[in-house]
C-alpha cells in the first residue's frame, strides 16, 4: 500500500497537468489480460560503439629503396595469395604496367598490395620483393605474398569466478590454429566473451615460432558486481489498471562461472491488484556463443475508473524457453539467429454479470535481429532490425468458443501465424544532432487473439494517445525523431532536447469487419517535443508532450489530453 501510495503521489500531480479536452460520447473498449501485456515496447538499443582491447604489431611497410637500375615491367604474378586470386590482385597494379620504374617504385606496389589486406581484414599479411632477376623491359615482376595464419592460441583467466574450461573452449571455437589472422576472427572471441556477465576480454598477438605464424593471448578477467538492477517509476500503465508504476528489475550474474543470469523483475501500479512478476535465467553453452534462456511471469490485474463498478480482473501466466545464436559477431556487423517456444494462460473475469473467459496459447516463434553501422548520409549511422515468424495455436474454453464460431464471432480460435518487422536507424550529422527513424509492422493470417494483436498507442508507439489504443492484428508503426544533445553539460550527464511525430495504422480484424458497416482500419498520429537526461547504466529521465494529429478520440476510457504527458525515471545499480 505505501508503495502505491508513494507512486501514486509522485505522477498524479504530473498526470493533473495535462488537461483533457471534451470528448465526444464514446463506448470504453476495457483492457484485458492480452492487451495488457502487448503494450508497444522500444526496439533493442544498439550494442556501444566501443571496440574490445586488441593488442598487435602491426607489420612495417617495406621501406623503397634508394634509386637503382629502371625495370618496365609487363606483368606482375603472386605467391603465397591464397584468399585473393592472383587476377585480382594483378588488376590492383595495372597502373604500373609498361611503365619505367626502379626498386622503390615495386617496392611500393608490394606496399599497395598489403595494404589491401589490410583493407579487408587481414591485419597482419605482408607483401614483399623476392630474390629475383628485374629484366630492363617487357619482364614479370614477382610479389611474394605472406598470409599470416593462427599458431598457438592461449586464454589466461585472471581473478575468481570465471570458468577457465569455458572461456577455453569458446576461444579455441572461433580461433583454429592454421586459420587466417583476420580482424573478425580476433574480434569474435572477444566479443562474445566480453558479452558475457561478469567477464572482461582482451587479445593480444604477437609473431609465433615460424614465419608468416601469429600466437594470440587472450586474458579474461571478472568485470562488474555479482548483483545488480535498476529501479524505475513511470506513468506508462494503462489507465484502468494502473497508470503509475513502480518497478524493481534486479539480476544475479555468472552464477556458474560460465557468464549465466539470473533474473526478477517486479512491478506494481497504483491501481490495487495489479502486479506483473518476471523470473528469467539466462545459461551460455556450447564452444559458439549459443544461449539458452527459461522464463516465466505472471500478471494480475484489476480494472478501476470506469471499469470498477464490473468487478473486471485476471491473470495471466506465461512461461518459455529461448534459443539464440551469433551468426556474425563483429564490431560493426552483428546478426543472431533464435527460435523461442511460449505458452500463455489467459484468464479474465467479470463478477457484474458474472463472465469468466479463458485462453491457452501455444506459439513457436523463428528469426533473426542483427545490428550494423554505416556512413551514409555524410555521418555515422547505427542501425538495428528484427523479423521473427510466429505460428501458433488458441484453444478457448466451451462457452469461449461458442462466442467465436458464432454470429458476428471472429473465428480466432485455432492455428495462427504472424510476421513482425523491425527497423531503426540513427542518423548522426555531428555529436549533437541526429535524426532517428524507427518502423513496426505486423502481418496476420487471420483475427488474432487480443494478446497477438499490435497496439499503437502509448509512450514508445504514438505519444499523443494513451496505453492501449489502437489494437490491431495488423498494421504499421512509425517514429521519427530529431534530437540535440548539449555540449559539456555542467551536471557531467548528456542532456537532449527532442521532437518528435508519430503516425500508426491497424487492421482491427484481419479478415474485415465483424458488423457490415464498421471500420476495419484505424489511423493514429501525433507530434511532440520531449527531453531526455542522463544514460542506461546510470540514471535516465525521460519526458514527452505530445498532441494528436488524427480525429480518432481514445476508446480506452483514458480522457482525451492535449498535450498527453509521459514521464519516466530509471536508476542503475
Amino acid at each position: 500500500m505505501a508503495l502505491r501510495l508513494l507512486v501514486w503521489g509522485i505522477f498524479g500531480a504530473f498526470a493533473a497537468g495535462a488537461a483533457p479536452v471534451l470528448a465526444q460520447a464514446r463506448v470504453d473498449v476495457r483492457p484485458d489480460a492480452g492487451t495488457l501485456l502487448e503494450s508497444p515496447s522500444p526496439l533493442p538499443l544498439l550494442p556501444p560503439r566501443s571496440s574490445p582491447p586488441l593488442e598487435l604489431r602491426q607489420p612495417q611497410a617495406a621501406v623503397p629503396a634508394a634509386g637503382t637500375v629502371l625495370t618496365t615491367p609487363a606483368a606482375f604474378s603472386f605467391t603465397g595469395n591464397t584468399v585473393f586470386s592472383g587476377e585480382l590482385l594483378a588488376a590492383l597494379l595495372a597502373s604500373r604496367l609498361n611503365q619505367a620504374t626502379d626498386l622503390a617504385g615495386l617496392t611500393e606496389a608490394a606496399n599497395t598490395i598489403s595494404a589491401y589486406y589490410r583493407q579487408k581484414g587481414y591485419l597482419l599479411t605482408q607483401a614483399y620483393l623476392p630474390q629475383q632477376v628485374f629484366p630492363a623491359q617487357g619482364g614479370t615482376i614477382t610479389i611474394a605474398v605472406l598470409e599470416a595464419r593462427v599458431g598457438r592460441v592461449t586464454v589466461r583467466v585472471e581473478g575468481a569466478g570465471i570458468s577457465q574450461a569455458f572461456a577455453e573452449d569458446l576461444v579455441v571455437g572461433q580461433l583454429r590454429p592454421g586459420d587466417a589472422v583476420t580482424e573478425y576472427a580476433l574480434d569474435k572471441p572477444v566479443l562474445l566473451l566480453r558479452d558475457l556477465a561478469g567477464y572482461e576480454a582482451g587479445a593480444t598477438v604477437q609473431p609465433g615460432e615460424r614465419p608468416g605464424q601469429a600466437d594470440v593471448l587472450v586474458t579474461v578477467q571478472a568485470k562488474g558486481p555479482r548483483f545488480d538492477g535498476s529501479v524505475s517509476v513511470d506513468n506508462h500503465g494503462a489507465r484502468a489498471a494502473g497508470a503509475a508504476r513502480a518497478v524493481l528489475n534486479g539480476n544475479v550474474n555468472n552464477l556458474l562461472g560460465r557468464g549465466d543470469v539470473l533474473a526478477l523483475s517486479v512491478q506494481q501500479s497504483d491501481q490495487a491488484g495489479s502486479e506483473l512478476y518476471r523470473l528469467g535465467y539466462t545459461l551460455p553453452v556450447g564452444a559458439y556463443g549459443t544461449r539458452v534462456a527459461l522464463s516465466a511471469a505472471r500478471l494480475d490485474y484489476a480494472l478501476g475508473k470506469q471499469f470498477e463498478a464490473l468487478g473486471a480482473s485476471g491473470r495471466a501466466d506465461i512461461v518459455g524457453l529461448s534459443v539464440s545464436h551469433p551468426l556474425l559477431r563483429g564490431r560493426t556487423t552483428n546478426l543472431y539467429g533464435f527460435v523461442s517456444a511460449e505458452q500463455k494462460t489467459l484468464v479474465d473475469e467479470i463478477r457484474t454479470p458474472v463472465l469468466k473467459s479463458e485462453r491457452d496459447i501455444l506459439a513457436l516463434r523463428v528469426g533473426l535481429a542483427g545490428n550494423f553501422t554505416d556512413s551514409l548520409a555524410g555521418g555515422s549511422g547505427l542501425n538495428s532490425y528484427t523479423a521473427n515468424a510466429t505460428f501458433g495455436r488458441l484453444t478457448l474454453n466451451a462457452a469461449d468458443q461458442l462466442l467465436d464460431d458464432g454470429l458476428g464471432g471472429l473465428r480466432t480460435a485455432g492455428g495462427f501465424s504472424k510476421l513482425n518487422l523491425e527497423y531503426q536507424r540513427g542518423q548522426y550529422l555531428d555529436s549533437a544532432v541526429s535524426f532517428h527513424f524507427a518502423a513496426q509492422a505486423q502481418l496476420a493470417s487471420k483475427n488474432l487473439s487480443s494478446a497477438e494483436k499490435m497496439v499503437l498507442g502509448g509512450p514508445s508507439g504514438v505519444r499523443g494517445y494513451p496505453v492501449g489504443e489502437g489494437v490491431g492484428d495488423a498494421g504499421f508503426l512509425l517514429n521519427l525523431e530529431s534530437r540535440y544533445q548539449f555540449p559539456q553539460a555542467p551536471w557531467g550527464e548528456p542532456l537532449n532536447l527532442l521532437a518528435f511525430y508519430d503516425f500508426g495504422r491497424v487492421h482491427f480484424n484481419q479478415n474485415g469487419a465483424t458488423v457490415p458497416g464498421n471500420a476495419n482500419t484505424l489511423s493514429l498520429g501525433s507530434f511532440g517535443v520531449g527531453a531526455t537526461l542522463g544514460r542506461p547504466g546510470k540514471f535516465l529521465v525521460k519526458t514527452y508532450l505530445a498532441w494528436r494529429t488524427t480525429p480518432a478520440q481514445p476508446s480506452t476510457g483514458d480522457p482525451d489530453r492535449a498535450p498527453r504527458a509521459w514521464l519516466s525515471a530509471q536508476t542503475w545499480f
